[in-house]
């Protein structure tokens, strides 16, 4: 049973061969795989711990003919170009960017489906800055938390954006967890603030950069409503 952001990330596949970069126990691999939905996957991590793991899950679901697993630092040893998906999820926004980064024309020839647990907004403030296009982004609630999952492909177009912006490109503001997901940023934004404001040496830029952030997201909202 895949979780609800894991869920998500199935949903968003374009293709029939997926790369799961830092894939844990391999759960999406073998849920897209066994459901038809893909026709073949790889199971990366950069740990064999994970890895060892994933061969027992894959083997246990009778999926080792089509499912391999690879000791992988991202996108390093993946070298199969009919690979048309790649999902990297449960991750710091930062940790997937480096990631990206790293992998280089890899990572610019795929259908990328990224959640970030963290700084999503830094993550899509790379992507867009470095020609990706976010297609669509899904906000998700699951356990206490509300997580964004980002679709993005690679189109050369570079665009800078907002902070604000770069949290609220591709949602579908008509959605209420949308609205939820965004509430939730306003109110990090503003007891991070709060919190500057209390300090010795408080950055005033800084502070200023995070209200006008959380004060243009409640604009957004406001327009939706």
């Amino acid at each position: 049973m895949l979780s609800k952001r894991l869920l998500c990330c199935s949903e968003m596949l374009r293709g029939r061969v997926l790369a799961d970069i830092g894939t844990d126990h391999a759960k999406l691999p073998i849920s897209v795989v066994s459901s038809g939905r893909c026709d073949r996957a790889y199971a990366c991590d950069i740990a064999l711990g994970p890895l060892s793991f994933a061969k027992k899950n894959i083997s246990d679901a009778g999926l080792e003919d089509r499912i391999v697993t690879i000791l992988s630092d991202g996108f390093e040893n993946l070298s199969d170009w009919s690979i048309t998906d790649v999902v990297i999820a449960g991750m710091g926004g930062e940790m997937i960017r480096d990631i990206l980064e790293k992998g280089g024309d890899k990572a610019r020839k795929v259908n990328l489906i990224l959640q970030p647990n963290t700084r999503a907004w830094e993550l899509v403030d790379w992507l867009t800055r470095n020609g990706f296009e976010v297609i669509r982004q899904k906000a998700v609630a699951d356990g206490k938390f509300i997580y964004p999952v980002i679709n993005a492909r690679y189109t050369g177009i570079e665009e800078i954006l907002t902070q604000a912006e770069c949290l609220a490109v591709g949602l579908d503001l008509g959605e209420s967890i949308s609205g939820k997901y965004l509430s939730a940023q306003v109110k990090r934004l503003r007891d991070a603030a709060d919190g500057m404001r209390r300090g010795v040496s408080p950055d005033g830029d800084l502070l200023r950069e995070l209200e006008a952030t959380a004060d243009e997201i409640e604009k957004l909202l406001r327009e939706v409503k």
